[in-house]
């Protein structure tokens, strides 16, 4: 009782205040509180269950998370150094073994040489529980990713540029440590960018993907894979109301375990049309190879696309619904297909915008998973509400 007074005094003297971080300003800091129902936290079958589900008879829990975190921004000269970070603890009424701290810190560096040298140079490490949708057994786990990613533009002329990318990523699981592994990416290409506003990106990226441990009797260094990808890329504001992305692309699959090859077409398309002022709709669709999925000798080909609007009600409230669909289909290097799911989500969420300085922020989401090789099929449901100040 004492901790549920201090929290609401806590509240209402924040809603007292009026303070709040500017675009400008160098320290950003914030905290926030959330509730979250989930019907399936697990994400389990009708006719599954796991330690907790057994012990508690239960599959459905409540949580409640609380979080603080920051940002610093340093300008000197034309450089732009910055610092990020947040914290978060989840506390579950039921299921405790899931209560665990989370964290994501980053450094970052917009770096620019001269008139025709600029980029991005950022480093970054988090924290969380693993997510249940793709472990269909279920199993409590953290993860630890650790990434470091640089970029680089060289203005060659008023409308054409060089770019370039390489990018490194660990997983580190506690549990499914035969799931660790990194990949590494490098790719170069050309940007034209017009007058008009609308830009065309050609570009090649190689990347290497290496599980850390072995699974059986297959040692780690036989289980990763390589992929190569060539794509061309829009960016086109059409007008004022309507923005198109597109991306087409082409990717080979190489298995280091025997060998085989696989190629599929890649793409990705974005619209965003605002219909009104206070109106907006988007859309749309891509596939791609998914890296750090759940495959363990093979790869995952990733297919989604989505459906969203949003409408300003008033100055300080919006309304959202969306909807997501993904297809994500697990083939081993011996071209057997471990895995069909095709997931369907709908939410929709409601923000409010208190004070200058503080949110409400509420979604109602439900998921199906249907699995079209295994009885693993599920439904959840959540309701959730987030409270959130900026100081």
């Amino acid at each position: 009782m004492m901790k549920k007074n201090l929290l609401l005094l806590s509240v209402l003297a924040i809603g007292n205040t009026q303070a709040a971080s500017d675009p400008e300003d160098t320290v950003k800091l914030f905290t926030n509180i959330a509730y979250v129902y989930d019907s399936n936290v697990f994400r389990l079958s009708d006719t599954q269950q796991n330690n907790s589900t057994r012990k508690h008879q239960q599959k459905g829990d409540s949580s409640f998370t609380v979080g603080v975190g920051g940002r610093v921004d340093l300008p000197v000269s034309r450089q732009k150094f910055y610092a990020m970070a947040d914290f978060s603890q989840a506390h579950y009424l039921v299921f405790d073994e899931l209560n665990n701290p989370a964290w994501n810190v980053g450094l970052g560096w917009d770096w620019v040489v001269g008139n025709q040298w600029n980029g991005n140079l950022s480093v970054s490490s988090s924290r969380q529980l693993s997510s249940f949708d793709d472990v269909r057994v279920a199993v409590v786990d953290t993860v630890k990713t650790n990434r470091a990613n640089w970029n680089g533009n060289w203005r060659l002329l008023s409308n054409w540029a060089l770019v370039a990318n390489a990018s490194y990523t660990e997983e580190n699981h506690d549990v499914r440590k035969n799931q660790n592994a990194n990949d590494r990416q490098f790719g170069g290409g050309l940007r034209y960018m017009s007058d008009r506003g609308f830009a065309l990106t050609l570009l090649h990226n190689w990347s290497k993907y290496n599980y850390t441990e072995p699974l059986f009797f297959i040692p780690a260094n036989l289980r990763g894979y390589s992929d190569q990808n060539t794509s061309l890329g829009l960016n086109w504001p059409v007008s004022d109301k309507f923005n198109a992305n597109l991306t087409a692309g082409y990717s080979q699959w190489k298995s280091q375990f025997n060998g085989t090859k696989q190629t599929k077409p890649t793409a990705n398309i974005d619209l965003m049309w605002a219909v009104t002022a206070k109106t907006t709709l988007s859309t749309g669709a891509g596939q791609k190879f998914d890296s750090f999925g759940s495959n363990i000798i093979g790869r995952d080909l990733e297919r989604t696309a989505y459906l969203a609007a949003n409408w300003a009600v008033t100055d300080k409230s919006k309304l959202g619904a969306r909807y997501n669909y993904r297809q994500l289909e697990t083939e081993t290097s011996l071209g057997i297909v471990t895995q069909n799911s095709v997931y369907d989500t709908f939410r929709v969420s409601y923000d409010y915008q208190i004070l200058r300085s503080m949110m409400v922020q509420s979604y109602v989401q439900f998921e199906l998973r249907n699995e079209k090789i295994n009885q693993f099929d599920y439904n959840d449901e959540q309701v959730g509400v987030s409270l959130k100040y900026n100081f």
